[in-house]
């Protein structure tokens, strides 16, 4: 990670595309587990964690700064609620409804950046944001958004969206000072911590699953957390966060095309359409 200049920013375009296709697997590696929310969320971050400390004792940098030590803590606790919520969420309301709400987050990311950054978000970014959040829309189907009631789950969606929103402003501001994998692990560890005591308070099981069950968390804590946010925490060190807010929302069209010969959930006409206008939205707001 460190071999990675600036003079080649469509690396980290390459990392940040890398990562999402990574994170994608992350419902579908869900509903094979099939356990809590919570408990998949947990052990998520738990084998990400036992995966990624050899990474960081081998490519290990001096850690001086205690400002960026915070950052990755805060960021850890902002992504353990984030999961949380929204795993819980599914489990109370309808999954597409949940993943749309939580879909959110490039609004929050914009108005974080207009109010906080001194990234201002242009008009190119709310264009694309709107028309990505639309093609969200589309795939999920918009009989069953209209059809929907405020439930608590929607509400637990909304709020996982800006804590969210929140971990994607913040990163930026660690990963300037912190090396990838130090803060990455750092992040992981708090994230652990902090959803092994929502566990613990929800009295969650945790033991008794079958091999196929073990297998999927694990391949959910190396694959999309380990390898998936590696990449994407290196790329938010060069990439405004405005801009990987969006781009992250394609995770969504390759969810949809993984299902197919993992889960055989085909895809329809209208999801189709609804993907093609999730990558228009992406273009425009990665266009400049």
């Amino acid at each position: 990670m460190s071999l990675i200049q600036k003079d080649h920013p469509w690396i980290h375009y390459f990392l940040l595309f890398f990562g999402i296709l990574c994170i994608s697997w992350s419902a579908i590696l869900v509903k094979i587990a099939n356990i809590s929310g919570l408990g998949s969320g947990f052990y998520r971050m738990l084998f990400g964690t036992l995966g990624i400390i050899p990474l960081f004792f081998y490519f290990k940098k001096p850690i001086t700064d205690r400002k960026g030590v915070i950052v990755a803590i805060i960021c850890g606790v902002l992504f353990a609620c984030d999961i949380a919520l929204w795993n819980t969420s599914i489990m109370l309301s309808k999954a597409s409804i949940s993943t749309l709400l939580a879909n959110l987050s490039p609004v929050w990311v914009g108005m974080g950046a207009f109010f906080f950054m001194k990234e201002k978000p242009n008009a190119v970014f709310w264009i694309g944001t709107i028309i990505a959040i639309l093609g969200v829309t589309f795939i999920i189907g918009y009989q069953q958004i209209i059809a929907a009631q405020m439930s608590l789950g929607s509400l637990l969606a909304i709020v996982a969206s800006l804590f969210y929103g929140a971990y994607l402003l913040t990163v930026r501001k660690g990963r300037n000072t912190l090396d990838t994998f130090s803060f990455t692990t750092i992040s992981l560890i708090t994230s652990t911590l902090v959803l092994g005591v929502f566990c613990f308070i929800a009295d969650v099981q945790l033991t008794g699953f079958n091999q196929t069950t073990w297998l999927a968390l694990i391949v959910l804590g190396l694959v999309p957390q380990l390898l998936g946010w590696l990449a994407i925490n290196q790329a938010l060190g060069h990439i405004r966060p405005t801009v990987a807010s969006v781009s992250l929302l394609s995770q969504t069209v390759f969810t949809a095309l993984f299902s197919i010969p993992v889960l055989g959930e085909l895809l329809s006409l209208q999801e189709i359409m609804g993907a093609v206008i999730v990558l228009i939205g992406i273009y425009l707001v990665n266009k400049k």
